[in-house]
């Protein structure tokens, strides 16, 4: 048996419980205090006047060890607020504000300003004024620097949602690995290559710091031109996010050729197509849910923002995530 994210130490289900005990805590408290909560797909927001307004909060994860022992901080900086930016507006909100988080073991006043150089860049790009952080030194509990932050959205008004039979499915690309399923790639890839060795056609520690792809501006883009039935973000549990937005209905979609990275991460791992679509985006790092009516005018959108895009397929009755890859192997989640 090849690797899993399990044997690495992450344990979906488990992870899934505990999401499960933070609902019901969430609407305890709601519940408590007489709020009503809004669901998302990505997020819980609450009525403010004519807005509805939500608070996301997310981190790099184990990304953070790489561009640590590396020096390449900015990026964990630009990734803790895209991940979260890119979250949000799957759900329609724009971003206006953010607070960051950052635990460090030393009193390295360097790497936190290259963390703080990444967080500028990408809170300028989505238009979100940072308003504070907190800088924890705590050489007893940190080894190394964890970073996340925590970005608030606003929206006018409630985005359409009725994803029916027939919607189509359309793919955008991603860059890499963006911030997931890092704690199975390190174990995979670090015990048989040094980040200074040639994967790909480049240098390892390329492919695992790239940058992940802001699509916040495509994304408000969309749902302004009322093109869009709902979004997925393609992050933590991979493919299986897609339930989030179709209930109890399916998709069937016919997916590219995975990018480089993935396939090595598959061969030497030995890890199963399952497996890799449940942790890993795969090279698509947002998927759309359009009436078919609407394909052009979406696709016309990503190529002017400049990223590439797939027609996947379509939400089809029943349960189920079915996926065709290109060498005829199919994989159902």
């Amino acid at each position: 048996m090849g690797w899993t994210y399990e044997k690495a130490g992450v344990n979906l289900a488990k992870h899934w419980e505990m999401h499960s005990i933070a609902r019901e805590i969430i609407h305890g408290i709601a519940n408590e205090l007489g709020i009503r909560l809004i669901e998302g797909g990505f997020t819980r927001s609450i009525n403010l006047g004519n807005y509805e307004i939500t608070l996301h909060t997310d981190g790099v994860g184990t990304k953070s060890m790489i561009a640590w022992s590396t020096g390449r901080l900015e990026v964990v900086g630009w990734d803790c607020v895209v991940g979260n930016v890119n979250d949000i507006a799957c759900d329609g909100f724009t971003p206006v504000a953010l607070t960051d988080y950052i635990a460090i073991s030393s009193n390295d006043v360097g790497a936190i300003h290259k963390v703080l150089v990444g967080i500028r860049d990408a809170a300028t790009k989505a238009g979100a004024v940072l308003l504070g952080g907190e800088v924890a030194i705590m050489p007893d509990l940190v080894n190394g620097i964890d970073v996340s932050c925590s970005v608030l959205g606003i929206r006018r008004m409630r985005v359409a949602g009725d994803v029916r039979v027939g919607d189509v499915v359309i793919g955008v690309e991603s860059n890499g690995l963006h911030m997931n399923g890092y704690t199975l790639t390190r174990k995979v890839l670090l015990g048989r290559y040094g980040l200074e060795d040639e994967v790909c056609g480049d240098r390892l520690i390329n492919w695992l710091l790239r940058p992940t792809t802001y699509y916040g501006d495509l994304l408000i883009k969309l749902y302004d031109n009322k093109l869009v039935k709902a979004a997925i973000h393609i992050t933590g549990g991979g493919f299986t996010k897609v339930r989030r937005v179709i209930g109890d209905l399916g998709v069937r979609l016919e997916v590219p050729e995975p990018p480089c990275i993935f396939e090595v991460i598959r061969e030497v791992g030995n890890v199963e197509w399952s497996e890799m679509y449940r942790v890993f985006n795969m090279g698509i790092g947002l998927m759309l849910i359009v009436g078919g009516e609407y394909v052009d005018d979406t696709a016309r959108i990503i190529k002017e923002l400049g990223l590439n895009y797939w027609v996947l397929g379509k939400v089809v009755e029943g349960g189920g995530i079915n996926i065709l890859m290109p060498n005829g192997f199919n994989v159902r989640l």
